[in-house]
């Protein structure tokens, strides 16, 4: 029985007696070659000293002869830590060449494999009633498994992986306490022995912030996931870590808690932030076939009167709109809420639907990473004039609650996941508006991978405007659909109630589509797609039309490029879409 050696000092050792080598006088050049299999290949090439000194251009005679008398040893301790104990191994020199030739030949043998393994994990965790849950846990991110090749790497890992399974939630000063891997050369067996002390369970106790400067600490602190007895979790660090660096408040931000075992019934949350600037300019550019070239100045302060009130400015102009809009969004609040306000300008001529409208919107918004809750009240006055001549000027006070649900892996990119979002709303005319309705819209987007190369997404749209006609009602909360990303092979906003030459809004929507993507490495791909949908002001008469075609994907960390042919069955006619988008700060 012997224990697996320790092969990194053997191979430091080499190292050092090369370097206290007299040198002898002139150089030679070499190179290493290696008749093994090729999965040892790879190992001995990136650790033997004989390869990296290959390329120097000071190697002498006697250093060459001193590497190769030590190859053999350095072989045989790397081919141990991949499970081979008895090797056979030659090196030898060929000097027939100017550029000598040193021969390296392998016969591993058997691996030794591993034929039982002892894992035990004690301590507090005895106590603890999902302690079965978390054990199995452990032993699962252990991964090794009897009848495997007994690898160090394997090995270390193992155990680095189950400790951390521990440590993610509750057992943060979990450790190894025991650690034995008994190998028997003659048999080839190899039994493992791992001994896991959990450590108490852990709760966090108060946040300690570090490195504000102009910002209040109840703006950190009230962006915490953390409460002051929660249990601790690895995950709620990383959210919280995450929050600070999305807010845009933050240059840099880490969130940690300590391990000391005297603390586990409060450990500290610390919290190191560097701030960024408070003020920045953002610049943006774009262009599809919707609404033509785009461009977008904005304008953000994130300490607005140092009070950390966050204002926005925006201007965004296209072919087709011109809007500008300025807000002010205050600090959340302890329980996670936050009030916004904002004033916007919005002119746009759509289907020959030539729209001003004016609002001004005051928010209640409960935002976390996988859903959002918000309540609004907009007071929207629009003014319109049609293609031919007609003209009115409404007014709305919408009060409405929207609710979002995001499931997705990114949003920029999206490949698995859901999106749902809803909407509910309506307007009084015992209140201000010139028409009482209510209004209700949904959305939902789901993203399923096939395999490794490919992504089928389908979503659906349905909207319904509850009002005996559309008179009175603003154009902004009617419905309209066609175009680049709701129903293509029509063009944008073309499918509505045609009325006086111009496609304005119905009060009913329903959309639908199925895309199937098929990833050429990692950024590019290619889809074909199936959409159907319309907008109408008259159930009884709703039909939707189609729209299919194939499309070109390309997906990058700045921007995302959409490249469609689709055919409009209804209109007979094919339309290409094409959208791109970038921002620059």
């Amino acid at each position: 029985m012997v224990w697996l050696p320790r092969w990194r000092t053997l191979l430091a050792l080499s190292g050092a007696l090369l370097f206290t080598t007299p040198a002898a006088a002139g150089t030679v050049s070499y190179k290493v070659e290696f008749q093994a299999p090729g999965n040892l290949v790879g190992v001995l090439q990136d650790n033997l000293d004989i390869v990296s000194w290959a390329g120097r251009e000071d190697v002498n005679e006697e250093q060459i002869r001193q590497l190769v008398k030590t190859a053999p040893e350095q072989v045989r301790s790397l081919l141990a830590t991949e499970g081979y104990f008895s090797p056979k191994v030659t090196v030898a020199l060929d000097r027939s060449a100017p550029e000598w030739v040193v021969k390296v030949q392998v016969e591993p043998g058997e691996p030794v494999k591993i034929v039982s393994i002892d894992f035990r994990v004690t301590g507090a965790i005895d106590k603890d009633p999902e302690r079965e849950k978390r054990v199995s846990a452990a032993r699962k991110s252990f991964a090794l498994q009897e009848g495997a090749i007994f690898r160090q790497a394997d090995w270390d890992a193992g155990k680095e992986a189950a400790v951390h399974s521990l440590h993610r939630k509750r057992y943060a000063a979990a450790r190894v306490t025991n650690s034995q891997a008994q190998i028997d050369p003659v048999s080839l067996q190899a039994r493992l022995n791992v001994e896991i002390d959990s450590g108490p369970p852990f709760t966090f106790g108060k946040i300690e912030i570090r490195g504000l400067q102009r910002y209040q600490p109840k703006i950190v602190r009230n962006m915490s996931p953390i409460k002051p007895g929660d249990p601790y979790d690895e995950e709620e660090l990383l959210k919280y870590q995450k929050r600070l660096l999305t807010s845009g408040r933050f240059a840099s931000a880490v969130v940690s808690a300590g391990d000391n075992p005297d603390e586990a019934a409060a450990t500290p949350v610390y919290v190191t932030v560097v701030e960024s600037e408070a003020r920045r300019i953002e610049l943006g550019a774009g262009i599809s076939t919707n609404r033509g070239l785009r461009g977008v100045i904005g304008y953000t302060d994130q300490n607005t009167f140092d009070r950390g009130l966050q204002f926005d400015a925006q201007l965004k102009v296209d072919q087709v709109s011109e809007e500008l809009a300025a807000g002010l969004i205050l600090p959340r609040d302890e329980k996670g809420w936050r009030y916004g306000f904002e004033g916007k300008y919005l002119q746009e001529d759509i289907q020959n639907d030539e729209r001003t409208d004016w609002s001004v919107t005051g928010t209640h918004a409960y935002l976390v990473e996988e859903y959002r809750s918000q309540q609004s009240l907009q007071l929207l006055a629009e003014n319109r004039t049609l293609e031919d001549g007609a003209e009115d000027h409404v007014l709305a006070l919408y009060l409405a609650q929207n609710w979002t649900w995001n499931q997705l892996d990114s949003l920029l990119a999206a490949r698995e996941g859901y999106f749902l979002s809803l909407e509910a709303g309506g307007a009084s005319k015992d209140v201000v508006s010139d028409a009482s309705f209510g209004r209700l819209l949904g959305r939902a987007t789901y993203y399923q991978p096939v395999k490794t190369f490919g992504t089928l997404s389908a979503r659906i749209e349905g909207g319904w405007v509850i009002a005996g006609s559309r008179n009175n009602i603003p154009g902004a909360y009617l419905f309209r659909t066609g175009g680049d990303n709701t129903v293509r092979g029509y063009a944008y906003q073309s499918l509505g109630v045609d009325q006086g030459g111009s496609v304005v809004g119905g009060r009913y929507l329903l959309v639908g589509s199925v895309e199937y993507t098929q990833w050429i490495g990692k950024d590019w791909g290619a889809a074909v797609f199936y959409d159907r949908g319309n907008a109408n002001d008259d159930w009884t008469e709703f039909r939707t039309v189609a729209g299919y075609g194939v499309g070109v994907r390309w997906h990058s960390a700045i921007g995302a490029l959409n490249l469609d042919l689709a055919y409009g069955e209804a209109v007979d006619e094919y339309r290409i879409h094409f959208t791109t988008g970038f921002v620059f700060r």
